[in-house]
């Protein structure tokens, strides 16, 4: 019976292969039964702070808690060991979703599985159903009904538009959905075929405060120029895999670690938290797009890899944490 259902777990892998290649599926279907992720020590049990003004507690992968000052954020939420049901995670969710002990903004996105996780939506839901779940136009043909408030914003992934898409104010946040150049859908067909529209990058202003988050994007130096020209970015959620060659800007749906710095100097933003590496094993060492930007980074030092002038050099601003570690870039005055 247990054969026959890895057969069937197989097959739909390579039927819904979201975000990742089939392959990544095939090669972690036996550790999805009989493994287990990596633990976290010592994980935080108090995230939010009455004293701070802004803070990032990397979860893992893209999961990311942020708090300004009075409003707590996270980015794609997943929570899972074994994602889609088939990828087991190198590293356990560096956080408890019963240690957040409030929550006004669950922000998606895209719809692949390891960006929105329904299983980790419904939890959130259950804990914090009058916070509000913003998702890009599209990704909502996915999720079922939850208590919390859905609300739908227009992208804007396209010069036309200025890499700008829809702006609204939630719960006293200003959210602005802006250029992320990936794809939408969630399975293998829909994402690279049939071209379903749903993928997001996000800017939140809060209390002077600008928090970016790039979501799945890849290298555009056009786009990020641009909206480094529009907002004053106080931190920047950027992914640096998965690569294969990590010293490049990055394949056609992800961008690579140098391409990560690069993007990073056209935000014009005053820190980077690098995500999406670490939980997944793409291709080989999952960390190895932290390894090289952390090299990149010292070996830059404070002359910046596009040629524009930096007021601090790159182990200043980037701030590569482990899984579960949150890092307190301003406190209240």
């Amino acid at each position: 019976m247990k054969i026959k259902y890895i057969y069937f777990t197989l097959c739909l892998s390579i039927l819904f292969s979201g975000c990742w290649p089939v392959r990544v599926g095939m090669r972690n279907i036996s550790d999805s039964f009989f493994g287990e992720p990596g633990k976290v020590k010592n994980k935080i049990k108090d995230p939010v702070k009455e004293n701070v003004k802004l803070s990032a507690l990397w979860v893992g992968h893209s999961t990311t808690l942020v708090q300004i000052e009075d409003k707590v954020i996270i980015f794609d939420p997943v929570f899972e060991d074994v994602i889609s049901g088939i990828v087991l995670r190198r590293v356990e969710a560096g956080l408890d979703i019963k240690s957040i002990p409030r929550l006004d903004l669950v922000l998606v996105s895209h719809a692949h599985m390891d960006h929105m996780s329904l299983s980790s939506l419904k939890d959130l839901d259950d804990r914090f159903p009058k916070a509000k779940l913003v998702i890009p136009r599209g990704a909502e043909e996915y999720l079922p009904d939850y208590d919390m408030e859905m609300i739908r914003l227009k992208t804007g992934n396209s010069e036309k538009l200025n890499y700008v898409g829809e702006t609204k104010e939630i719960n006293g946040m200003k959210v602005t959905a802006v250029y992320a150049l990936h794809q939408g859908g969630r399975y293998g067909m829909d994402s690279y075929t049939w071209n379903v529209p749903g993928c997001t990058g996000y800017i939140v202003e809060y209390k002077g405060v600008t928090v970016f988050y790039a979501g799945d994007t890849t290298y555009d130096e056009l786009a990020y120029r641009s909206l480094g020209t529009r907002f004053k970015i106080d931190l920047a959620l950027i992914p640096v895999g998965p690569c294969r060659d990590c010293e490049t800007d990055g394949s056609y749906y992800h961008l690579a670690s140098l391409g990560a710095i690069k993007t990073f100097d056209y935000l014009n933003a005053d820190f980077m938290i690098p995500v999406h590496y670490g939980a997944l094993e793409y291709f080989d060492d999952p960390n190895i797009p932290a390894y090289v930007l952390r090299d990149l980074a010292n070996r830059y030092g404070s002359n910046s890899a596009t040629g524009m002038a930096i007021s601090k050099p790159y182990s200043e601003r980037i701030k590569i944490l482990n899984e579960g570690e949150q890092f307190i870039f301003y406190y209240k005055d």
